[in-house]
């Protein structure tokens, strides 16, 4: 407001609009003040990183909301800040510390003027994770039609703050996310993964257990923006569906063919957790787990939900978690997939990067783990949508990989 009041002091107090955008400003770019860039708010968090969710390695600041959005079918929807935490950095008295520290680039976002700008503003609405008490700037932002204090427990419906100016901003990923997931899993418990996708429009999955045999559908999961799991919840050697949901509810399902919910529990309660699954200690059966902000947090079985593992391991914004059993000892390790950079660990109760491996460098590529070969032990591969292909290593060593056109195409941010 202050920075407002100094610059723009006639825009704010006779305009219709708010401190947040009062100043056009271009972020030291040579774009005109109509570009998107100079407009004062920050760029959407899936138009730079692929997903409508907070970034590893950040949190929610803040939120405000714009009454009778198109976009929530006239009721409100919500925007919420994503900054980067501070750790060592220092803040003065607004609690912002500086983005050079925090590691916040400012700039127009992905370089262009037809994106808002990110990383650039120091300001913070409150009314979440208002315990942290310093930030960085915003990185970029959510948004919801789901009021924020049912997405992450930090935030409260205490403060309410309105914007109708930002009733109409909008990016075509955030109707759309990752419209369809690739999965990877042993339908048949015969041997070796399948693959396979989940259509988050309208709940269809699409399996096929050998890389060239025939598909088999089924519905399970129909709310917008549910996540898809995949995993051997009892035991018997085939792996099983599930759904992850906004607000940390899992629902799984003891079948692929004809999904029935057998089990339903809530872990992992925070806006932008991601759902993990994986066998941590050779029992015969997964457990499960939430990658959070580069904070791992482990369950020993999906059937009695308990922490008993949690650890820091991936902490640049971006990160994607991987689960594998690199070694073939029944073991399922952890890893990090980072803009084509893939860092595993052998295990996830001594977590150390035993390999280091670069595969899956164009943008959009999605990572996809299995046992490609019936080998026991798990490869990495990519799913590629702008292709609608799979590449996949039979190997951590492989440098020749298998390549599968198989799914949908489709382009991202």
């Amino acid at each position: 407001m202050g920075s407002a009041l100094v610059t723009a002091p006639t825009e704010l107090l006779l305009r219709p609009t708010s401190a947040y955008a009062a100043v056009c400003s271009c972020v030291g770019q040579s774009c005109t003040c109509g570009s998107l860039c100079c407009d004062g708010y920050t760029e959407f968090c899936c138009a730079l990183y692929g997903a409508n969710a907070c970034p590893t390695g950040s949190l929610i600041g803040g939120w405000w909301k714009a009454d009778g959005s198109s976009f929530c079918g006239g009721k409100a929807r919500y925007y919420m800040d994503c900054h980067r935490r501070c750790g060592s950095c220092s803040c003065g008295s607004g609690g912002i510390c500086s983005g050079a520290c925090s590691g916040t680039s400012c700039g127009c976002g992905r370089g262009r003027c037809d994106h808002r700008k990110a990383g650039c503003t120091s300001f913070r609405y409150g009314n979440c994770n208002n315990g942290t008490a310093c930030i960085g700037p915003i990185q970029c932002r959510v948004v919801s039609c789901t009021a924020p204090w049912h997405l992450d427990a930090s935030c409260s419906s205490s403060a309410v703050r309105t914007d109708n100016n930002t009733r109409s901003h909008n990016r075509p990923c955030l109707q759309s996310g990752l419209p369809v997931y690739p999965l990877a899993g042993n339908w048949d418990g015969l041997g070796g993964s399948g693959i396979g996708f989940y259509d988050n429009r309208n709940g269809k999955w699409t399996l096929r257990q050998g890389m060239t045999s025939p598909n088999f559908t089924t519905t399970y999961g129909l709310k917008s923006g549910d996540r898809p799991v995949v995993g051997d919840w009892n035991g018997d050697g085939v792996d099983s569906i599930g759904i992850f949901r906004q607000g940390g509810e899992w629902h799984l399902s003891n079948t692929s063919t004809t999904p029935m919910t057998f089990r339903t529990f809530r872990y992992g309660l925070q806006a932008g957790d991601i759902p993990l699954v994986g066998d941590w200690e050779g029992r015969g059966a997964d457990g499960i787990g939430i990658f959070r902000d580069g904070e791992w947090h482990l369950s020993r079985s999906a059937l009695t939900v308990s922490t008993f593992r949690r650890f820091t391991y991936g902490l640049q914004a971006g990160d994607i978690p991987v689960v594998g059993d690199w070694t073939g000892d029944g073991r399922d390790g952890v890893g990090i997939f980072r803009r084509g950079e893939w860092h595993l660990s052998n295990s996830a109760l001594a977590v150390r990067t035993d390999h280091r491996l670069t595969f899956g460098i164009e943008r959009g590529d999605i990572p996809v783990v299995g046992d490609w070969t019936g080998s026991g032990s798990d490869s990495i591969g990519v799913y590629r949508p702008k292709n609608g292909t799979w590449y996949l290593r039979d190997s951590l060593t492989d440098l020749s990989p298998q390549t599968i056109v198989f799914g949908p195409v489709w382009t991202q941010g």
